[in-house]
C-alpha cells in the first residue's frame, strides 16, 4: 500500500509540475521532475521484469532474451543510465529494441538515447506521426511536446498488430483504437502472460484522457473489455502508472469508467444541461479525485459518440 500511495503522489507531482509552467517552459520542468525519480525494478515471471517508477516516468517493462533485453517504454531521456544500471543487477546483456505504449513525453522521452545509440524503436504508424511534428497534450497537461529528432522516431511501425517471435516467449504488440490516444499499443507477453498497457490503464484515478491526440472514454472501456476478456486469474498487468496489477484491478477501473459514463449519458437522456450533470457529480463514491475529470469533456466524447447522435 505505501509503495502504491508514493506511486500516485509521483504521477500527481508530474501532472501539477506540468500545470504549473507555461508551454515554453517545457523543458525546465521535465528536468525538475527527473530529479525526483526513484525507479524499483521486480522479477514478475521467469523472463519479464517490471521497472516501476517512483518519480512521475511511466512503468518501464523489460523482458530478457538469450541475446538481450527488449524493454517496453523508456521514460525520460535522462534516466537512460537509471534503466541501463537496474537492468545490470539481473545481466550486462545490451537494449536490443525498444516499445513504445504511446507517444507522450514520460513514456518516449528515452527515445532521444536509446536511439542515438542505435537501439531500433518499434510502435504504432500514429506514433511515429506524431512525434514527427509538435504535438499539444491536452488540457489539464497543456504543454506542447516538441517534435522528435530522426533517431528518436519509432524504426519499425505497424497499423495493426506487429509480433516479435523470441526462442521463448511470443510478444504481440497491437493496437489499441482511440483510447489514451490514438497512438495506443498493448504489449503482451504470451508465454508469461504478461500485459504493459501503456496508460490506456492506469491506476492512479481517472485516467488523463488526451483528446487533442484522438483519446476517448468510449475507447479506453472498450479496450479495457477486450484485455478483460483475453485475461485470467494469473495474468499480471504493468499499468502506465501504478503498482502490478491484476484482472480484479481491470475489471474494477473498467468498472469505474463505465458508471461515469452512464450517470452522464442517463444526465443527457433527461436533457440535463452539462452544468447540472456536473452538480450530480458523476464521480460520486469513487474516490478519483485527482483533478483530471473534466465533466464537459467526457460529455463531449459521449455527444460525438454515432450511436448518441441519432438519438
Amino acid at each position: 500500500m505505501k509503495k502504491y500511495i508514493i506511486t500516485i503522489f509521483a504521477f500527481l507531482f508530474v501532472i501539477n509540475n506540468l500545470l504549473s509552467q507555461e508551454k515554453n517552459n517545457f523543458e525546465e520542468s521535465r528536468k525538475n521532475v527527473v530529479e525526483k525519480a526513484n525507479d524499483s525494478i521486480f522479477k514478475i515471471s521467469k523472463h519479464t521484469y517490471a521497472i516501476i517508477a517512483k518519480g512521475g516516468g511511466g512503468n518501464v517493462m523489460a523482458y530478457e532474451s538469450k541475446n538481450g533485453f527488449i524493454i517496453v517504454d523508456d521514460q525520460w531521456e535522462d534516466l537512460e543510465p537509471t534503466i541501463i544500471n537496474l537492468l545490470k543487477t539481473i545481466s550486462n546483456k545490451p537494449v536490443l529494441y525498444v516499445l513504445n505504449t504511446h507517444f507522450h513525453f514520460d513514456h518516449t522521452d528515452g527515445n532521444k538515447t536509446f536511439g542515438k545509440n542505435g537501439i531500433k524503436i518499434i510502435a504504432h504508424d500514429n506514433l511515429r506521426k506524431r512525434l514527427l511534428t509538435d504535438q499539444h497534450v491536452a488540457p489539464p497537461v497543456d504543454v506542447i511536446q516538441k517534435a522528435y529528432p530522426f533517431e528518436a522516431l519509432p524504426y519499425i511501425t505497424f497499423s495493426d498488430s506487429l509480433t516479435l517471435n523470441e526462442e521463448e516467449e511470443v510478444i504481440k504488440i497491437y493496437h489499441v483504437n482511440n483510447a489514451h490516444t490514438d497512438t495506443d499499443s498493448f504489449i503482451e507477453f504470451q508465454k508469461d502472460n504478461v500485459y504493459h498497457t501503456g496508460d490506456v490503464f492506469v491506476r492512479y484515478g481517472f485516467p488523463f484522457i488526451d483528446d487533442n491526440s484522438g483519446g476517448n472514454i468510449l475507447g479506453i472501456i472498450e479496450s479495457m473489455n477486450n484485455l478483460i476478456e483475453k485475461s485470467n486469474d494469473s495474468t499480471l498487468i504493468i499499468p502506465g502508472h501504478g503498482p502490478i496489477s491484476n484482472k480484479k484491478d481491470l475489471i474494477n477501473y473498467r468498472n469505474n469508467l463505465q458508471l461515469i459514463v452512464d450517470r452522464i449519458k442517463e444526465g443527457i437522456a433527461n436533457n440535463l444541461t452539462v452544468a447540472q450533470i456536473e452538480q450530480k457529480n458523476p464521480t460520486k463514491d469513487i474516490n478519483w479525485y485527482n483533478g483530471l475529470f473534466v465533466t464537459s469533456k467526457i460529455y463531449a466524447m459521449i455527444i460525438a459518440n454515432p450511436i448518441m447522435k441519432k438519438k
